[in-house]
């Protein structure tokens, strides 16, 4: 069977604002030549789709397209029903919608391989690379589901850069350090700073005192630097495997039960305040 949806029924849905989940599923570098999407779609990289096809909300019906509408949207149309989910691929695919005339988002930003390759270049391991892709990835997607005109690139760049300072040492300094070698690296100014204040989730005065770390205030003063800090804690719960999760959104759900719970994500009363604190803005803008 042909589980297709043709642009005019598409836009329909997109102007009557209908539950449904848009992805773009061109192969990566389709995508990085045209970073350009319909309205609210997410690119996912259908060659990862074991990744990510968890995190798709069940009962949503989904849409996906690739280039123009062939075998990769196809493809991935097909795993996705076998995944019990209600999906339909667009027909043409995004060359068909834009020579109909449907409008675009303008490029989203997308995490750069030559980012990566700085991290290991830096010396940063394969196990903290995986994980800061992760963080990336996962903050990104936070920040898409926010009607706010937020700052993308410093979200996946602050994201993926966090944990720098792990090259040298995993120890509570690793932050301080990370700056500094951001600093040389010429990384902009607030990326090395969300390397410092991802440290317990951005430390008081009083707190980096007691930590021995340099005094300074460390609060987190943007909603992309607590998007961040926010996807951090999030992916230690998917990934550590303390707490069972089928399903990603799991782990936002359960999150104030998860924190209050498992002192390793809890830490103390002051963290797990400041943690609980970014789980409520987060949800309340994105509506979940």
């Amino acid at each position: 069977m042909n589980h297709t949806i043709d642009t005019k029924v598409l836009s329909e849905l997109l102007e009557n604002e209908e539950p449904i989940t848009l992805l773009d599923v061109r192969r990566k570098a389709d995508y990085q030549a045209n970073p350009n999407t319909i309205k609210g779609a997410l690119w996912r990289d259908p060659d990862k789709i074991g990744d990510w096809v968890k995190q798709l909300p069940a009962g949503k019906r989904t849409v996906v397209y690739c280039v123009k509408g062939g075998s990769v949207s196809q493809s991935v149309t097909d795993r996705l029903r076998d995944e019990g989910l209600e999906t339909v691929f667009l027909d043409g695919g995004l060359k068909n919608w834009i020579e109909s005339g449907q409008p675009v988002d303008a490029a989203r930003y997308t995490i750069l391989d030559a980012d990566i390759a700085l991290l290991r270049q830096a010396g940063v391991s394969e196990e903290d690379i995986a994980h800061s892709v992760k963080v990336a990835e996962k903050a990104l997607e936070i920040a898409s589901r926010i009607p706010k005109d937020l700052d993308m690139e410093f979200v996946g760049r602050g994201a993926l850069f966090h944990d720098l300072g792990k090259a040298k040492t995993h120890e509570i300094e690793h932050g301080k350090l990370g700056a500094e070698m951001g600093a040389t690296l010429g990384l902009p100014p607030a990326v090395n700073a969300v390397m410092e204040k991802h440290i317990r989730g951005g430390l008081s005065v009083e707190e980096a005192v007691e930590l021995g770390l340099p005094v300074k205030d460390y609060t987190l003063s943007t909603l992309e630097e607590r998007i961040i800090i926010y996807a951090d804690r999030l992916v230690d719960i998917i990934t550590d495997g303390i707490v069972p999760i089928k399903e990603e959104r799991e782990a936002e759900e359960g999150f104030e039960e998860i924190l209050r719970t498992i002192p390793k994500y809890g830490k103390n009363d002051k963290t797990l305040e400041r943690y609980l604190g970014y789980h409520r803005e987060i949800r309340a803008l994105s509506n979940r």
